[in-house]
Formats: C-alpha cells, sequence, structure tokens
C-alpha cells in the first residue's frame, strides 16, 4: 500500500466531574452542516489546501453529504471569518499559489461540541422513492421502466463506491489509522445501502409484474385527464387510509 500522508486530529477536552454532571441533563441535537464536515477533515490534515479538501471530500463524504466545490470554497471563506479556521497564502513558483487551511481551537471546541451533541436523527427527502409513490399513474410498463432505470443507477452508484474501496481501502490487515477507519465505515455504508437499493428494486419489479391486474391500462399521458375518475380514486384510496390506520 502506498505511503499516506500523516493525519492529525483532535482530542475532546478532559471533563471535570461537575461537567461530566452536565452532561448528563438532556441536551439538543446539533444539526449537521458542511462546515461540520470541512472541519473535521481540516482537522484530520492540518495545513490543507482547498483543492485538496474538495478531492478528500469527493472520495470520503460525497456518498452521504452532497456538496460541490462551488459550495465549499464560499464555505471556507466564511469559516475563515467567523474564526473555526484560519489561511495562509503559499507562493509556488511555476505552479498557482495556494492557500492552506488550519482548524482553529474555536473550530475544534464547534466540531467535539457537534460530535457529543445527542443523535440528530433522520428528516429523510428521498427523491426517488416520492417519484416510487406515485408511479402508479404510469401504469405496469411505465413503472417497470422507471424502476429499471432507478436499479441501474443505483448500480453505477455501487460501482464508483467499490472503485474507491479498491483504490483508497485497500488494506491487507489493519487500517493505517483511526481517520481512515471510520472513513471506510461510511463508503461501507454505502456500498451496502446500495446493494439494498438495488434488491429492493429488483423485488419492487417482481411485484408489479405479478400484479399487472392492478392496472386497469397503462396511462396515457396524452390522454385528456378524467377528473371523475381521479377523484374516484383519490376517495377509495383515502377510505382505505384512514380505514387500516
Amino acid at each position: 500500500m502506498a505511503a499516506r500522508r500523516k493525519t492529525g486530529g483532535i482530542t475532546p477536552p478532559v471533563r471535570s466531574n461537575s461537567a461530566r454532571r452536565l452532561a448528563l441533563t438532556p441536551r439538543r441535537a446539533i444539526k449537521a452542516k458542511l462546515e461540520h464536515a470541512l472541519l473535521g477533515i481540516i482537522a484530520e490534515v492540518p495545513e490543507i489546501s482547498g483543492y485538496d479538501i474538495v478531492k478528500l471530500f469527493n472520495y470520503s463524504t460525497a456518498h452521504y453529504w452532497h456538496a460541490h466545490a462551488g459550495q465549499i470554497y464560499p464555505t471556507l471563506e466564511r469559516m475563515v471569518t467567523v474564526g473555526l479556521i484560519r489561511s495562509r497564502d503559499v507562493i509556488q513558483h511555476g505552479r498557482p499559489n495556494k492557500r492552506l487551511f488550519t482548524i482553529t481551537p474555536e473550530g475544534q471546541r464547534v466540531l467535539i461540541e457537534w460530535l457529543q451533541s445527542p443523535f440528530e436523527g433522520l428528516k429523510l427527502k428521498h427523491a426517488p422513492l416520492l417519484r416510487c409513490r406515485f408511479l402508479g399513474h404510469l401504469g405496469a410498463d411505465g413503472a417497470r421502466e422507471k424502476l429499471v432505470e432507478e436499479r441501474e443507477a443505483w448500480r453505477e452508484y455501487l460501482n464508483v463506491y467499490r472503485d474507491i474501496e479498491r483504490m483508497v481501502f485497500s488494506y491487507s490487515t489493519e487500517y493505517p489509522d483511526v481517520n481512515m477507519m471510520f472513513s471506510y465505515f461510511t463508503l461501507r455504508r454505502g456500498i451496502e445501502w446500495m446493494e439494498e437499493n438495488i434488491r429492493w428494486c429488483d423485488w419492487a419489479i417482481g411485484e408489479v409484474e405479478k400484479h399487472r391486474a392492478l392496472f386497469a391500462k397503462k396511462t396515457d399521458a396524452a390522454a385528456p385527464f378524467d377528473a371523475t375518475a381521479a377523484k374516484k380514486r383519490a376517495s377509495n384510496q383515502t377510505r382505505w387510509l384512514i380505514g387500516n390506520l
């Protein structure tokens, strides 16, 4: 395995007995933000350039927290302004100058406070599932087509994640450090999630095939909207939900 850049890290402050007692009182979860992800990366790799931050983010974080370079760079500037990180410019001859970022004590405090805060929970906005909820409007063939399309998209994600696993996390026996271990935990979760998504798509496609009789006809997108029939369907569905929940 190729030599890796030595990583840093931060140590949570030692708590007094009174601080430990206060820790037992209920606390509110701190909402995760892009700033927390960037603080974590910079804490692990002090004196890191913006380019390397984006590269590490794409390899180790983007599969569960979406952000692109156009968001990351302005966020870094705001973090410098409020004192969470500091930066210094490095003059390079024959290459563009670069800016290096290091976490500050205040940034360390904010990062540790977030890490130690209660479980935030999941407030999910899952676009593929939202679309799935209404695929009945497309008829059996249309719904099946969309599920096949989704399955292939999950396979593409899975291939990317497996490539990252092979290129970055191909350890023979031991992790190189604790930060890489937890980074791999998140990647492994992404791989298993994609595998489960593919299995779910296979199951859903099978269910559509088995229950084609539920589809009165394939929806014709060009046909006039039948408000009376739609109202009747909605009424039946609403009565079923109310009666069964």
